[in-house]
């Protein structure tokens, strides 16, 4: 089993490797180990760079898949990935690389319950954001341990009207939402999940925000789920997620 989870990962490293990414495994989930930073999809088609507020405000209102760097400076983007808007992310063309996919709810989800195993259920309890956070860049104390691998910096994010708050003491990072996959089209979507790291928590943040932030994306191993039809009714992978877990109940 070992020489097969190595060979695993020197599979997978190739992969990364063009990109500069590396890999963790965490429990048996198998992550990036920094934020994406690509400008075109999986296909080979150009992401639209952009640095305009109003111009970002746009791309939103017209379904646009755009990116920035932090306070539009590329140097940025080698310390903390590119920012993406929500149509980037979640557009069909694939913006992980083949293989992986944009770390979902349901990904985030598992990994936060493994690092909080024995933790009672309170928010203030939890201690999954220490456990990832670098142990470097962050202000007001609040480092972490990085224990894994994942070395979540403090990036910051991009807001609403397009300009930039939160570096050295946040980050967001996307969180592809398997509830919506298939169900609503781009033209309805107003809010979407994403993963919230702060200086002064302990625990990460699942939160919904609205499609005009500008997040940051984190990759996992793994196909996208698929579309899977009973009687005309589609099913998402959360809703399937749910009925495993009732059965196992």
């Amino acid at each position: 089993m070992k020489h097969r989870i190595t060979f695993l990962f020197f599979l997978l490293g190739n992969v990364f490797s063009a990109q500069n990414l590396g890999l963790t495994q965490i429990n048996y989930q198998t992550w990036a180990t920094k934020n994406l930073n690509v400008v075109t999809f999986r296909n080979g088609d150009p992401i639209r760079y952009v640095t305009n507020n109003d111009e970002w405000i746009r791309c939103h209102s017209n379904g646009v898949p755009a990116y920035c760097y932090y306070n539009n400076d590329p140097r940025n983007g080698e310390t903390y990935g590119a920012i993406y808007n929500w149509f980037a992310m979640a557009d069909p063309r694939g913006l992980a690389p083949e293989g992986f996919r944009v770390a979902n709810d349901i990904d985030w989800a598992i990994l936060c319950n493994f690092l909080n195993r024995g933790i009672s259920n309170y928010q203030d309890l939890g201690v999954s954001s220490i456990k990832l956070k670098s142990n470097h860049s962050w202000t007001n104390n609040g480092v972490g341990e990085d224990q894994y691998g994942m070395s979540i910096l403090p990036g910051g994010s991009r807001m609403l009207n397009g300009s930039y708050d939160g570096i050295g003491n946040s980050v967001g990072l996307w969180s592809r939402d398997t509830i919506t996959y298939y169900g609503y089209s781009k033209s309805n979507a107003y809010s979407s999940y994403s993963i919230y790291f702060q200086s002064q928590l302990n625990d990460m943040l699942f939160k919904k925000e609205n499609k005009r932030t500008g997040f940051y994306v984190r990759c996992i191993y793994g196909i996208e789920p698929v579309i899977i039809t009973e009687s005309e009714a589609v099913k998402s992978e959360y809703e399937l997620y749910q009925e495993k877990l009732k059965k196992h109940n």
